[in-house]
């Protein structure tokens, strides 16, 4: 299995971004709201662990990658 040097990033709509490694999947939303799954365990994303205190340290490694600006939104014209 490979080893991930950073996660892949995603991002749906504006300010709405999530961060994934082969273990988590953390999201982000436009409120302030997160998620956090563990693949491993929870691979249909059933639980969102964001509350366990002992996974602050990848909530904050996570928070480093997310974007904290916008691309400008391409028009349909």
């Amino acid at each position: 299995m490979a080893v991930w040097a950073r996660p892949a990033i995603t991002t749906w709509g504006r300010n709405n971004h999530a961060a994934r490694v082969q273990r988590y999947r953390y999201v982000r939303h436009p409120n302030g709201d997160e998620q956090l799954y563990a693949y491993q365990s929870d691979p249909d994303e059933f639980t969102n662990l964001t509350d366990k205190a002992e996974l602050d340290a990848v909530k904050k490694r996570f928070g480093k990658w997310i974007s904290k600006t916008n691309a400008i939104p391409v028009s349909n014209k």
